[in-house]
């Protein structure tokens, strides 16, 4: 066993520390060199179909290979994947819709903070499962514990990739509603709160009691659904009537991009 604040302060500092490299690294960039709202918005979707096909096998595909079974197993998971989705799209509908009743000021960093949230329910999942290997371990170190050097470095590398897709939204509608660059700042620690937290909540939990981390991973990918509309959005309605060819290419270099950066983390894990 490792003790219960070794494990805690060592998930901390390998989730929160690739959170905000990721988050502030891109705000900076992209305010630097003001590149196309599409181009960023087609990276996040590569990612995000990486990490919905992780998420579901994390899931266990739904038990997609019981048939219909209608166990509670089978049924719990598909029930949590709905809900996942239909909560955070009606929520992050609701604010981003016309008649949202919500100013255009507040608007980047609401919406930023419901697919943060969205985007971290897998983590719930992730610390469980780091919870209950530190408790249960023989091995003497956290890196021991997870498979040594390359399992530390995978989920790094996960936790910065996927905290990019999160801040990517929060860029495109700070551009539309004219946020300064010093608020994007300060907003960006806020989201990145909100998608690091539930992570620390699960290791808590699965450091205490044994639970099942497929339920969080199906709620996760459920709304991964939702992230993948807010995402899409600015890639044909950028304020430009019609994509061209050659903004087409960079597009579709962008999303085979970001794809690939989240394949190659998990290669990590071999």
């Amino acid at each position: 066993m490792i003790e219960f604040s070794v494990s805690l302060i060592q998930f901390f500092a390998a989730t929160f520390v690739p959170i905000y490299v990721g988050m502030f690294l891109l705000v900076v960039l992209s305010n630097i060199t003001g590149i196309n709202s599409r181009y960023l918005s087609a990276y996040a979707l590569g990612l995000l179909f990486w990490f919905f096909f992780d998420t579901l096998n994390d899931a266990v595909q739904l038990d997609v290979n019981q048939g219909y079974a209608f166990d509670i197993s089978q049924v719990g998971l598909v029930v949590l994947f709905i809900v996942g989705f239909l909560l955070f799209s009606l929520l992050g509908g609701r604010l981003g819709s016309k008649g949202g009743n919500v100013s255009t000021r507040n608007l980047p960093l609401l919406v930023a903070m419901v697919v943060g949230v969205g985007m971290g329910i897998h983590g719930v999942g992730e610390g469980i499962e780091f919870g209950g290997l530190a408790a249960g371990t023989q091995a003497v170190t956290i890196l021991d514990a997870i498979g040594g050097v390359g399992g530390g470095v995978a989920y790094v590398l996960h936790k910065l990739l996927e905290s990019t897709i999160v801040i990517v939204v929060f860029i495109t509608l700070a551009r539309t509603t004219g946020l300064p660059f010093r608020k994007q700042l300060w907003q960006t620690l806020m989201i990145g709160l909100v998608f690091g937290i539930p992570s620390m909540v699960g290791e808590v939990a699965g450091y205490s009691v044994p639970i099942n981390s497929s339920w969080f991973y199906a709620m996760g990918a459920g709304a991964a659904l939702y992230v993948v509309l807010q995402v899409v959005k600015p890639i044909f309605a950028n304020g430009e009537s019609e994509v061209t060819y050659s903004q087409w290419i960079r597009i579709s270099a962008a999303m085979i991009l970001g794809f690939l950066l989240l394949y190659a983390a998990a290669l990590f894990h071999s």
